[in-house]
């Protein structure tokens, strides 16, 4: 089935445009990787692998916006390769810690409409590949407040996205936790920050965040 799928709908490099996958090797080596970030505002630490720009923009455009998922497995992989190659140590001390990698949660009607939750996906795929613990049952969006992209004064969207998240019903046994928010893109960390607000109320070991971009 997905050979016939990639005849009728070719996988195109974002980079380059050569038919055969998402981000072909060669693309891959020229995309900038950012480095890890001091702890701030709370977090224990965090780090947004690319920059918002360029293949890397492309390809989080069309899995959020035109719905191409499956683009989400070259992401991972892309993620993953990056974290153990560059950040060795940083992913052995998320073993050691039992970190828990835990995607930010979309509102259930805008979930409903995409039919998935791209940070969601990311997030599933990396903890696999990494073999981190993994959690969507911790935190909900109980608010469906407006897309934080369409803003963009920073003041605007820390008010979008302020006390939109709240504990999930079976996150209770989850105190004294280690946790890693993942998030697909940070431009001003006000969605990181109102939803690491929530996870305070579980009196967290440490909570780092892990976004694929920043821009």
């Amino acid at each position: 089935m997905s050979l016939i799928l990639d005849l009728i709908f070719p996988k195109i490099c974002y980079g380059c445009g050569k038919t055969g996958d998402y981000l072909c090797s060669k693309c891959q080596k020229h995309l900038i990787i950012l480095n890890t970030k001091a702890p701030k505002n709370g977090f224990d630490g965090g780090l947004s692998l690319f920059k918002y720009q360029s293949s890397i923009k492309s390809a989080i455009t069309d899995l959020k916006y035109n719905f191409v998922s499956d683009n989400s497995t070259i992401l991972a992989d892309l993620m993953a390769k990056i974290l153990k190659s560059n950040f060795p140590n940083l992913v052995k001390y998320w073993h050691q810690n039992n970190f828990i990698l835990v995607p930010i949660p979309l509102h259930q009607s805008r979930q409903n409409w995409r039919g998935f939750n791209q940070s969601e996906i990311l997030a599933e795929k990396l903890s696999q590949k990494l073999n981190l613990n993994f959690s969507n049952q911790i935190i909900v969006r109980h608010q469906n407040n407006s897309v934080q992209a369409r803003l963009k004064n920073i003041k605007d969207r820390s008010i979008n996205v302020a006390n939109i998240f709240s504990l999930h019903q079976k996150s209770g046994n989850l105190k004294y936790k280690n946790f890693i928010l993942f998030d697909d893109v940070s431009t001003t960390n006000s969605t990181l920050l109102s939803a690491q607000k929530t996870l305070k109320t579980l009196s967290p070991s440490q909570c780092w965040y892990l976004t694929l971009s920043v821009g």
